[in-house]
Formats: C-alpha cells, structure tokens, sequence
C-alpha cells in the first residue's frame, strides 16, 4: 500500500562539486531525493513524475530496487530533465539546465493525473516544479475528501518565474511548507525570517519550516507560531545535493507517522544526514533501525527551544 507520494521532477545530473569531483549522469530530481528520505522511514513510497525516454528504464528499476514505487513514474518526449549542478562552495549551487534537456516547466503537464492507488496515499510532498504546476497540485490535493497531510517545497532559480509564489493563499491547502532560508529571503525578502515564519504559521494554520543548510532548520508550528531550532547533525559530508529534499522527504514521513513538528524535523535532520553522505539519491544508505535511532536520539538532544507558545512532543 503506497502511504507517501513525493511528486515533482526527476532529474538526470552532472554534479561537478566545489573540490572538483565529477559524478555524471546521476539519477536524481526532487521528487526521487524526497522519496529517499522518506523511505529512510517509512515504507510504502511511491513517486509521481516523469523521466526521458533514454533514462526511463533503468531509473525505473533502480528506483524499484531501493524499494520506493515506480508506478507513478511515466515516459516523457524527449530526455526529461538533464541539468548541471555547479556546486561553487558548500552552500552556493546552481543548476543549470542542458542544451540537450527537455523543457522543465514542460514536464509537469506531460506527468498527468495521480495513478489511482496514490490517491489513496495519506500524505503527499510537492516537491520542486514550476509554481503553477505546484500550487496546482495544493489546491487539488487540498480538495480531496481524504484531506491527506500536505507538504511542499519549492525553487527559485533562473529558470523559474518565483514571484509566482509571492501572494501566499497556497498556504491554507498545506500541512507543511519547507523553502530553504535562501528562497525565503531571495523571493518574500522578510526582515525578521523569525517573524516571517510565525505570523504565515498562524495565518495560514500551516507549519513552517525554514531549512537553514549547515545550521539546521527552523520549525514554527501551526497556529501557535511556537519556534523551535532543530540543528543539523554532524555528518562525513559527500555531496550536499539533496540534502534539503531529504529533509522534506523525512519531515513528510513524519507527518504520516502522527509525530510532532519538530519530531518530523529531527526525522528529517537525519534523512538529510544520510543524504550528503552519498553522492547521488540512490546511493544514500538504508540505514538500520538502530543506527538511524541513534541518529535520531543525538539530534532530539540538541534541539532548542526559541519561543513558548504551544507545547513541544
């Protein structure tokens, strides 16, 4: 039974890293990152996307492979998504798309309607696509009579028009919404990123989750705006490629386990921790119970309070 659906692109990359190392042709997008680092918890995850016809069958059977749900995933015209990732320091990357890729924006309209066994899924994470295709996807998610658990996360980078997201009404569809610190500041420009995130948490009865790279991530509960640091865990940092579409994936794993917010942002710390360990989303490792419970126990240690105004579980 599929329980997470992560829907949004897949990607074939060529990772060029600030030290040099290459890795080319690498299975990866937002939606199959996301898919990882729910997997890392849960079971029964399935991806609704497309890839190119040149990489549609082996990505399928890897993804098969690891465990997550290929169904989902449709042949699209040309050679899907083909991107250069430029990462130019730990923290600054780009992704460029190739001359040889199809058109991103393109890809959302050619992924169709849920498969109806994802329908049924009781959470879903939007991952990266274009801003209409993801507030879209809210709206009609955000309909079903099921009223499944909403995540979402988006992108702001040149290829994509970003002030789309600026009127924030999408808000009201989701459960969670998990833009990087970078996209916020990039796109809504607030002047307390603090302030920002409580009063749209208490607007729009949504969580908001501000993913801070090395430094964590800030998580403000719905409602009560109570905001709490949750740092990242220290880790043997490979590539950092995914890492905040890990996050998202474990916080979603989360939600549908009935844990708290910041009780999914620990589980997502730790995704991400697997994330950046590996180059490329299939090669991360599938932990053990015990190791990622271990892994688990050093974050939930360290987390900080920032503001009272609703309890923390």
């Amino acid at each position: 039974m599929i329980n997470v659906v992560t829907i949004g692109w897949l990607t074939t990359d060529d990772i060029i890293l600030a030290n040099g190392t290459c890795s080319m042709a690498v299975q990866g997008g937002g939606a199959l990152y996301s898919a990882v680092g729910a997997h890392i918890w849960s079971e029964g995850v399935g991806i609704h996307s497309v890839a190119g016809k040149p990489y549609f069958a082996q990505t399928c059977r890897l993804i098969e492979e690891r465990g997550i749900d290929a169904s989902g995933i449709g042949q699209c015209q040309g050679n899907g998504l083909e991107l250069w990732l430029l990462h130019e320091s730990d923290i600054h990357k780009q992704q460029v798309p190739k001359l040889s890729s199809s058109d991103a924006l393109g890809l959302d309209e050619q992924r169709g309607p849920l498969p109806e066994s994802y329908a049924r899924a009781s959470a879903f994470h939007i991952a990266p696509q274009g801003p209409a295709s993801s507030i879209s996807n809210a709206k009609k998610l955000g309909s079903l009579k099921t009223k499944p658990i909403l995540a979402m996360d988006i992108l702001s980078d040149n290829f994509i028009e970003s002030s789309m997201y600026l009127e924030l009404d999408f808000l009201s569809h989701l459960t969670a919404f998990l833009p990087s610190q970078a996209e916020i500041e990039r796109i809504w420009q607030p002047s307390s990123l603090e302030s920002w995130l409580q009063e749209n948490a208490i607007r729009y009865k949504c969580h908001m989750v501000a993913k801070l790279g090395a430094r964590g991530s800030l998580v403000c509960e719905a409602r009560t705006g109570t905001l709490t640091h949750v740092p990242a865990l220290p880790a043997n940092v490979r590539d950092t490629t995914g890492a905040g579409d890990g996050y998202c994936g474990g916080f979603v794993a989360g939600l549908a386990a009935g844990k708290s917010p910041v009780g999914c942002a620990a589980m997502a710390t730790v995704s991400s921790s697997y994330i950046v360990e590996a180059s490329g989303a299939l090669a991360t490792k599938q932990p053990t119970a015990d190791e990622k419970l271990t892994r688990l126990q050093i974050v939930e240690a360290a987390i900080r309070p920032l503001s009272s105004g609703g309890s923390r579980s």
